[in-house]
């Protein structure tokens, strides 16, 4: 028992002993972490400092001039035709499909009858058998004998009849001479009445004789013109037998290319069977559908008709509303190119397409089994899809200018008198080099066109009426006058107006570092041309090291 009370305070006081010391180590350990990470912190600080900051270059832009210094172009008036560009497809000028006209069996059958092939005009294409049409002529020649012989028959009893008429006139004129003697010798009381009954009797058979005679007559020539009007129609048919002979023999109208052929030898055809289908190679025409916008340019060049003129249709077939506009068809045939010329027709239907909203124009091409190319002829055939080039004169006033002075929109910009103005335009047609424009100023812009230039250089915020100036037009590629003057330490003014069109192109650059390495170029001899053909990976590297 006494010693468990001896041993308890001692067991009480060693914890009390160590705290001071615990207290001790984890203040300096606490101070010493706080240090170090102040320490790395400072240092991490001073690096990123030091080594990270970069020193930003100064982009200030310089203050925007009042007056824009735009590159022009002279405004050129166009002259001479306007090409119309355009695609369209050959079509045959016409198409006959011939038919059979009597019935009857093919023995004969021409070799060119097959698709593609070509046929002369008067070619014998089918032979019919013709041994039915021959004994029908053969009978109706036999008739028309026997009704020869039958005219001749009843001409021989006219002509008995008339000598019997004749009798029979004298017959009573004999009798009439009887009547007037006993008439005398009645009178006189020489003859009786029986007598006068006797001869008056004889005057009754006389005349009934003339009459019956004279109706014989009569009933032979009418039975003569029923045979003469039998005759004249066993001659009819006997044509008509001829031709059916003759229609055996079917033969080719025109010169041509088979389409389709139906028939072959041996086998019946009826009478209107459609066997064949030939395409008149002669003339082949164009089907082109042309816009509205291009049909304009079209119409517009329409001459004024004379009072005489037809208000139809021409004898050649070409619509009098219509001008006889000019074009040139051309075809691509391997590395060769042929072109045929031709001459706008007529509008294909009675106006405009309802599905395609446009015109259904042909142009006529005389000459489709030749062209103007140094190689091979070629020939326009049915499905060719060539391109079509119009050369139409309008009436009205075109200009032509760049195609760079073409702005979004359909607009150019016109420097007049100092001013920019914003006109639409309307593209006529695309040459080479340039466009084919017509201007279309609004109500409000009424001014001489006379002393305006085409803008070509960009504008960043174009607006009606701004003032610009024009550039001093320097000769492309030929710069060594102003490499002199930039040379030159006494020639500031020189510098100046030299580095304006300079400074003008630098704007239409990628970035201004690419503007400055552009004049450092320049400054060491190098033309504009040679600057501008630089490599783009050379001009971004240098432009990331600056």
């Amino acid at each position: 028992m006494p010693d468990s009370i001896n041993e308890k305070p001692t067991e009480m006081i060693e914890p009390t002993e160590q705290r001071p010391v615990e207290s001790r180590r984890s203040k300096l350990s606490w101070v010493v972490n706080f240090t170090v990470s102040i320490a790395i912190l400072s240092g991490c600080l001073f690096g990123y400092t030091l080594l990270g900051e970069r020193k930003r270059p100064d982009r200030a832009k310089p203050a925007k001039s009042s007056v824009m210094v735009v590159n022009t172009q002279s405004l050129v008036e166009h002259e001479g035709p306007v090409r119309i560009q355009s695609n369209g497809v050959v079509v045959p000028l016409r198409e006959i499909r011939l038919s059979t006209e009597v019935a009857g069996r093919i023995i004969e059958q021409s070799e060119h009858l097959r698709p593609g092939i070509m046929v002369e005009k008067g070619e014998v294409l089918i032979r019919l058998d013709p041994t039915e049409y021959e004994f029908e002529i053969r009978r109706l020649e036999a008739q028309v004998a026997q009704e020869t012989a039958e005219i001749a028959s009843v001409d021989v009893l006219i002509e008995n009849t008339k000598q019997l008429l004749l009798l029979a006139e004298q017959q009573v004129e004999i009798v009439k001479s009887e009547q007037t003697r006993l008439d005398s010798l009645v009178q006189k009381r020489a003859a009786s009445l029986s007598d006068v009954d006797i001869l008056q009797r004889a005057e009754l058979t006389a005349k009934s004789s003339l009459v019956e005679i004279g109706n014989r007559g009569r009933e032979l020539l009418a039975q003569k013109e029923l045979i003469i009007q039998k005759q004249a129609m066993t001659d009819v048919l006997l044509e008509r037998a001829k031709l059916d002979l003759a229609r055996c023999v079917v033969r080719s109208p025109i010169r041509g290319r088979v389409v389709t052929s139906s028939v072959e030898v041996e086998s019946f055809v009826p009478e209107g069977t459609s066997f064949v289908t030939i395409e008149d190679t002669s003339e082949v025409e164009v089907r082109t559908n042309l816009t509205v916008d291009k049909m304009v340019w079209v119409s517009s060049s329409l001459a004024p008709r004379s009072a005489n003129q037809s208000d139809s249709m021409s004898v050649s077939g070409r619509d009098a509303h219509l001008p006889p506009v000019p074009a040139t068809i051309s075809y691509q045939f391997g590395n060769d190119i042929h072109r045929w010329s031709a001459t706008l027709m007529r509008i294909d239907g009675a106006g405009v397409d309802l599905q395609t909203r446009t015109y259904p124009c042909l142009f006529r091409v005389n000459t489709a089994d030749t062209s103007d190319s140094l190689a091979s002829p070629l020939r326009l055939t049915r499905g060719m899809f060539v391109a079509v080039s119009l050369e139409t004169t309008p009436n009205r006033t075109l200009y032509r200018v760049s195609e760079t002075a073409i702005r979004p929109g359909n607009r150019v910009w016109l420097n007049v008198d100092e001013k920019l103005r914003v006109i639409p335009v309307t593209i006529v047609s695309r040459l080479e080099d340039s466009v084919v424009v017509e201007l279309s100023p609004g109500p409000n812009q009424q001014f001489s066109l006379n002393t305006a230039s085409v803008i070509v250089s960009p504008i960043s915020d174009p607006a009606e009426g701004m003032p610009v100036e024009e550039a001093p037009r320097l000769p492309r590629g030929n710069l060594s006058n102003s490499q002199q003057d930039l040379s030159s330490p006494d020639s500031n003014s020189n510098v100046q107006v030299t580095l304006k069109p300079l400074s003008n192109w630098c704007t239409e650059s990628a970035s201004w570092r690419t503007a400055i390495l552009m004049l450092k170029r320049v400054l060491h001899e190098h033309t504009v041309e040679r600057t501008a053909l630089m490599e783009p990976q050379t001009v971004a590297h240098r432009g990331a090291g600056e």
